[in-house]
């Protein structure tokens, strides 16, 4: 069975190579986002550490720590810390790696940043040592890299989940997400899950700010650039009306 299980597996990532990897698997993690697919994210990681261990190249590490962190992001929405604890550890390792790329340093900081923001969320009291870190690799990256996307993206959510008496600013972070959707149009938007959750992400802010029609439009919008939106359309949207 696991021999036939890894002849699948390979056979599978070769198709996607041969297919255009990484943008097919791009596609893949977009509909495991628009689902909150757990199994399909975990599908996406295998195929992403197959892809790197046939060929270690540092895009395709790069590729892999992005299926991960993906993975992760759905593990806050239902608070799976087992899922979460199976995979952090490993992603950290990549991303601490990456951070001494020429190429992806910036966008692993902001990462990793983002990951000590989880590891934070199921555990508090890592806080006091993981915080300060997490701040520090955040302002390295923005340094380095102040108009990319993923940077802006992790800029924008670090704003709006830290407290205010901590240096958290609501309006900071929605000024951020839209300019990290502006630097994500520059590269293309089609099947980008981080170019959705921004526009989640907007709306919802506006609505904390009482302006309910501005985040009403953006949902709307949202929600025609990608009908299966269901966090939106079935969610955000819906709980509008």
């Amino acid at each position: 069975m696991k021999t036939n299980a890894r002849i699948f597996a390979l056979l599978l990532m070769v198709t996607l190579m041969a297919m255009g990897f990484p943008q097919d698997l791009k596609k893949l993690s977009y509909q495991a986002y628009l689902t909150q697919d757990k199994k399909a994210w975990k599908q996406n990681v295998a195929l992403a550490t197959q892809t790197y261990q046939a060929e270690p190249e540092e895009k395709n590490l790069f590729n892999l720590a992005l299926m991960e962190y993906g993975l992760l992001n759905a593990t806050m929405v239902d608070q799976d810390e087992r899922l979460f604890d199976a995979y952090a550890d490993g992603l950290e390792k990549r991303l601490k790696t990456l951070t001494q790329s020429k190429t992806y340093a910036a966008e692993a900081k902001a990462l990793l940043s983002s990951l000590y923001g989880y590891k934070i969320a199921f555990s508090p009291m890592k806080g006091m040592f993981l915080g300060p870190k997490s701040s520090s690799l955040l302002e390295e990256a923005f340094a380095k890299a102040p108009h990319s996307p993923i940077v802006l993206k992790m800029m924008a959510g670090n704003k709006y989940f830290t407290p205010e008496t901590w240096g958290g600013d609501k309006d900071e972070a929605l000024l951020l997400f839209q300019k990290s959707n502006q630097a994500f149009e520059k590269s293309g938007k089609e099947q980008n899950w981080m170019y959705l959750d921004n526009m989640a992400w907007m709306g919802m802010i506006y609505l904390e700010k009482g302006n309910e029609a501005k985040a009403k439009e953006i949902w709307i919008q949202a929600v025609k650039l990608e009908p299966n939106f269901h966090w939106v359309s079935k969610g955000l949207l819906a709980d509008l009306n």
